[in-house]
């Protein structure tokens, strides 16, 4: 039988490759000694280091169940998303596609709740491995296009990578070979921008595959020789022995031998020396081919009779777990029978009881009436405590509403009283006091009034917005638009407040930029930026605002010299069960509804928000919206 084995990447989060069987005893010391913290790190990363033994699998998924506890009891949602996907990838590396399956999907329950976007796209890439394994390649694809536009979004570089690189390998297994090449490219494109090395070797790697199955062995070998060549310049040993065995292929094709059989041994000795136990075996197979082409079927023999070897127990070792869960099942089985034959003694007793003493047939329904009552009663004592727990539950759940809604109004009620305050104290100072006023004095107290109403009318205006959105009263009616219209116009509008604090503005945006959503909604959402950071940063200070169009999506971002934030407050920043207000550096005052009402516009537009600070050096909030509708 003739056979081919050509290596072709695939991409999983997790998981290292583990050379040999042998636990390491400092990493179970480390385990056993951490406290709570350190032992959860602790438990991830030995989990991580075994990963992909089937061995370990069992001890594995001990470790990840424990770090999982912690997880849920520390109420930590993004733990708990990493943990499931260990957990799937796990059950991943020994076949058990359901099981893995089940993992993914409540790590995506979690990121429902609380939206993460580049734990979710990490989430849809496993998926998409799991339908790939499965050979469902048009679900596969449909996984990677989601991981792709999340990354897209997010204009995350590094997981782009990863996504074009996932789906070149789909749609060169649905044999749609041009859009492959086309994704390759684009990888190794970005990978080059990144200076990600192992990226780029592995596209090449993956281009070289592709020519292969089209049968252009002189591309096919030359993008395997720059393989070998970013391998020999990165010393990456194990990286030169797939390069040499898959140069030795392409020879093989050209039957030029000699060269196939240096390649091949080239890659044998590097790969003996390294313990890749599974690689020699691909290796002992081709070589098997490469004698039997030669008409040597004496060496063909033995290389095939050490490649079966070699399989022989990696298939053993794969089969452990199926053997373990067989013995399990069998067990089973055992006391199932033995609970049959329970009951068929009891039968056969209870007929010698009814033949003896007929009396005991109105004893038999008596009981039964008995047990039909009790099961009555155990119905409804039941349904009853269903009902208080549901009961329960929505009180506590009302309870909490009712402290998030006076918690709501409280600040309301707190940052109105503020400039009432200031417009009540000024209005009676030039009432009782007019004539005593210089004209400077006059024009101070005016700017003072204007300061008090426009903060008032912001408050009540971000509380009509925010009360919409509530009621489901506010529609999204698209449009396309120039940004820097807008941007101009809320600038304008801002200029007292910029000039008070001394404070310049630097706007790096196309005239003719255009975005596609909600002219009223985005306007709505930077002029609460742009007015949050002329609060939060210092007088005499440069707010910086950037826009542009990065592949199918128009960036918009507004960066200042401010206060910043902690990362507790980035977490809840969005949160409108758990956001918080503080006060400008010249104490201007707000109810911190405004972040909010910008997370749920931008959501409402198909867009993703989000900040990036540090506490004391300022901060930077973005949002990112499709420019129109459409796949890449």
């Amino acid at each position: 039988m003739k056979f081919k084995l050509i290596l072709l990447f695939l991409f999983f989060v997790g998981g290292g490759i583990v050379s040999g069987y042998s636990v390491n005893t400092d990493s179970l010391k480390t385990i056993i000694a951490a406290d709570e913290k350190d032992r959860v790190d602790a438990l991830l990363d030995f989990s991580d280091q075994y990963l992909d033994s089937i061995i370990y699998y069992d001890f594995v998924v001990t470790c990840l169940n424990e770090a999982l506890d912690s997880a849920e009891s520390a109420e930590n949602d993004s733990l708990q998303v990493k943990i499931y996907n260990y957990l799937g990838l796990a059950d991943f590396n020994i076949g058990n596609y359901e099981s893995s399956t089940n993992y993914f999907y409540k790590a995506l329950n979690i990121l429902d709740r609380k939206p993460n976007v580049r734990q979710k796209s990490i989430v849809y890439n496993n998926l998409g491995m799991i339908f790939d394994e499965l050979e469902d390649f048009d679900r596969a694809l449909e996984f990677y296009h989601e991981s792709y536009l999340i990354d897209s979004l997010a204009n995350n570089k590094e997981g782009l990578v990863f996504s074009y690189i996932n789906l070149g390998i789909s749609y060169q297994n649905l044999k749609q070979y041009e859009r492959s090449r086309k994704y390759n490219n684009l990888a190794f494109e970005l990978a080059k921008e990144l200076n990600d090395s192992l990226s780029m070797v592995n596209v090449v790697n993956n281009l070289g595959t592709l020519e292969y199955d089209l049968k252009n062995y002189d591309e096919s070998l030359s993008y395997y020789l720059q393989a070998l060549e970013l391998y020999e310049e990165s010393r990456d040993r194990a990286g030169v022995a797939i390069a040499k065995n898959n140069i030795g292929l392409v020879y093989l094709d050209l039957k030029d031998y000699p060269k196939s059989l240096e390649n091949f041994k080239t890659a044998l000795k590097i790969a003996s020396e390294l313990n890749m136990y599974d690689f020699t075996g691909d290796i002992y197979g081709n070589l098997s081919i490469y004698y039997e082409d030669i008409g040597d079927y004496k060496n063909a023999f033995e290389y095939y009779d050490q490649y079966n070897t070699v399989y022989d127990s990696l298939i053993g070792e794969k089969q452990e777990l199926k053997i373990r869960k067989l013995e399990t099942q069998y067990q089973f089985e055992k006391k199932q029978r033995e609970i049959l034959e329970l009951q068929k003694k009891n039968e056969q007793q209870e007929k010698l009881l009814v033949d003896s003493r007929s009396i005991q047939h109105y004893l038999y329904l008596i009981i039964l009436l008995v047990v039909i009552f009790l099961s009555v009663l155990f119905f409804l004592l039941r349904k009853e405590r269903t009902l208080a727990r549901e009961l329960h539950d929505k009180t506590q759940e009302l309870k909490k509403l009712n402290l998030s809604k006076d918690r709501f109004f409280s600040i309301i009620a707190h940052d109105l009283r503020n400039p009432f305050n200031a417009l009540i104290s000024f209005t009676s100072l030039l009432r009782e006091q007019f004539d005593s006023f210089s004209r400077d004095d006059l024009k101070r107290i005016i700017i003072d009034l204007n300061n008090a109403t426009e903060q008032g009318f912001s408050l009540l205006e971000n509380l009509l917005h925010w009360t919409r959105s509530q009621t489901n009263m506010i529609k999204v009616y698209n449009t396309n638009f120039k940004l820097k219209e807008v941007v101009d116009s809320i600038l304008s509008l801002a200029a007292p407040n910029l000039l008070e604090k001394s404070q310049v503005v630097e706007v790096d945006m196309d005239e003719e930029l255009k975005i596609y959503g909600d002219k009223d909604m985005i306007a709505t959402v930077i002029r609460n930026l742009v007015f949050n950071a002329i609060k939060f940063s210092y007088p005499e200070t440069v707010i910086r605002i950037e826009g542009k169009q990065i592949g199918a999506n128009i960036q918009f971002s507004v960066s200042d010299q401010g206060v910043g934030m902690t990362e507790e407050v980035q977490r809840n920043i969005f949160d409108s069960q758990n956001y918080s207000t503080s006060a400008g550096t010249s104490g201007e005052t707000g109810s911190g509804l405004g972040l909010v009402i910008c997370r749920e516009f931008i959501e409402k537009n198909k867009g993703v928000i989000w900040v990036e600070s540090e506490e004391g050096k300022g901060a930077i909030f973005r949002f990112s919206i499709p420019v129109v509708k459409g796949k890449p």
